[in-house]
């Protein structure tokens, strides 16, 4: 079966591949560098494993960004190779001279790009890095393969025994959000995920789209939902129930709250029905109705009613580990720890959704100031910078939110820094993106042109500048978005 999956792979990223896992049976001794999401984490399991089975001393770290600090201790570990996950590509200049590979899906940086046909970066050059980047193929890493999936393909050609490692490439995609555009998993993301359906991992089904199948009671699922967003409904307990109760779905058995999976499938085809005739007498768009339903990738080792059984909850409690320094507990959950870590895990999400709700609550009482191409809010220290970034993106999401230009969040920068720094996190949406906004190239010229670092994909990326240039930046990003909506425009025109 891993052949059919290689020969869905190009042969110049696969070739890469290839490299990569020359460049790491050559090291006796590797750190792996990993992103602090769930894509991140997902990838340094996927990582940390395969070494293991290569007989090579592996250890991890988790990383917000790669600025020269963290540069300069990667060099200096003692490692005889860095592996650098779910980020590095943005940063590729800055590592020539360290022996590294990098397994990633962010857009590479500016110098990497005039080479970036040759699906390997020798610039007089990278020779010391090994680079597997969807982006050198004319591949989306936004959404056709992640961080994840890149190390993926590394750990595949190194032995084709980690083809069992397949389901943490498809918690990656789904953690990095890169089935939410058609509500499925597309490119080399589904051919992976073929292949963690082929051996008994995933499965996947037809079903309501909303966070918490498995963990929540069926009327928390309907008060927390938000894409879609349900009038009357959404942030209203007793209205979620009176729903449910008037379709005539029981709420318990016995004792215990039923979830969303406990039901049956025409329990659940009644309430999805009930919530379209909703939605449609709402007078929502039929494109917003239809993202009720989609696919739902279910983890078929796990446990029903715990948040590692569906993939979209099991990113959400990685993301709660690594935003809140915790990376290692996620990563021991990736590596099957069910015990402590899971427990620990359990108890960082709760926090999370406390710390998101609590920063989401300030965000809107904040006030949103709207420029001619982008409208932000700045945070300062009232949300943590680890986190701001998702807040802007529920701010972006919400009901009645202006969808029209992409959000900017500001927080300061919780990093050790001889001056002042700023996070600034950007979140767009798929019609800018198709408009010609490309997140990534705007907001890494802004940051870069204040003396910061930025990067990302073209519907969400981040930056961290100088305090004192905020407005510069603004400034820049402003024009440097609108000009390319413009650009697209004109086009068409």
């Amino acid at each position: 079966m891993t052949g059919d999956f290689k020969s869905s792979v190009p042969s110049g990223l696969w070739y890469s591949a290839l490299q990569a896992a020359d460049a790491l049976k050559g090291a006796r001794a590797v750190t792996v560098a990993a992103h602090i999401d769930a894509d991140g984490i997902s990838a340094s399991a996927i990582a940390r494993k395969s070494l293991e089975r290569l007989g090579t001393v592996a250890k991890v770290e988790f990383f917000k960004k790669l600025d020269p600090q963290a540069i300069d201790g990667l060099r200096t570990s003692g490692s005889d190779l860095i592996w650098f996950v779910d980020l590095g590509s943005g940063s590729l200049s800055k590592i020539d001279g360290t022996k590294a590979v990098v397994t990633d899906h962010h857009m590479p940086d500016t110098i990497a790009k005039s080479n970036e046909k040759s699906g390997q970066m020798h610039l007089s050059d990278f020779s010391t890095v090994v680079h597997v980047n969807p982006h050198l193929h004319g591949i989306s890493g936004a959404s056709e393969l992640s961080g994840a999936g890149s190390t993926f393909l590394a750990a595949l050609a190194l032995d084709e025994r980690n083809a069992d490692l397949a389901h943490l490439a498809v918690l990656g995609s789904v953690g990095d959000l890169q089935d939410q555009r058609t509500r499925r998993l597309e490119g080399l993301n589904r051919a992976i995920l073929k292949l963690a359906e082929s051996r008994g991992l995933i499965s996947t089904v037809e079903d309501i789209r909303y966070f918490g199948r498995e963990t929540r009671p069926i009327h928390k699922l309907l008060e927390f939902s938000s894409d879609p967003f349900l009038p009357r409904i959404t942030g209203n307990e007793d209205n979620s129930i009176a729903f449910l109760v008037e379709l005539g779905i029981e709420l318990k058995y016995e004792e215990a709250w039923r979830t969303w999976s406990d039901l049956t499938d025409s329990e659940k085809t009644k309430i999805i029905d009930a919530l379209r005739d909703h939605l449609e007498q709402s007078r929502r768009r039929p494109e917003t109705i239809a993202r009720l339903v989609g696919e739902i990738y279910v983890l078929l080792k796990e446990q029903k009613h715990t948040p590692v059984r569906d993939a979209k909850e099991f990113a959400t409690l990685l993301n709660a580990c690594g935003r809140h320094g915790r990376g290692e507990i996620g990563l021991r959950i990736c590596s099957g720890d069910r015990g402590e870590a899971l427990a620990e895990g359990e108890t960082l999400l709760r926090n999370h959704r406390s710390a998101l709700s609590k920063a989401l609550s300030w965000a809107k009482g904040s006030g949103i100031v709207r420029m001619k191409n982008i409208q932000f809010f700045d945070a300062g220290d009232e949300i943590e910078d680890t986190i701001v970034g998702i807040v802007a993106g529920m701010l972006l999401g919400g009901e009645g939110a202006d969808r029209t230009a992409p959000m900017i969040a500001f927080a300061e920068s919780t990093e050790y820094s001889d001056s002042p720094k700023v996070k600034a996190s950007a979140r767009g949406t798929q019609d800018l993106v198709s408009r010609g906004m490309d997140l990534s190239a705007a907001i890494r010229a802004a940051a870069e042109g204040v003396g910061g670092i930025g990067g990302g994909h073209n519907i969400a990326a981040g930056a961290t500048i100088p305090a004192d240039r905020k407005q510069d930046f603004l400034s820049a990003l402003d024009d440097l978005v609108g000009r390319q909506i413009s650009a697209r425009e004109s086009r068409r025109g």
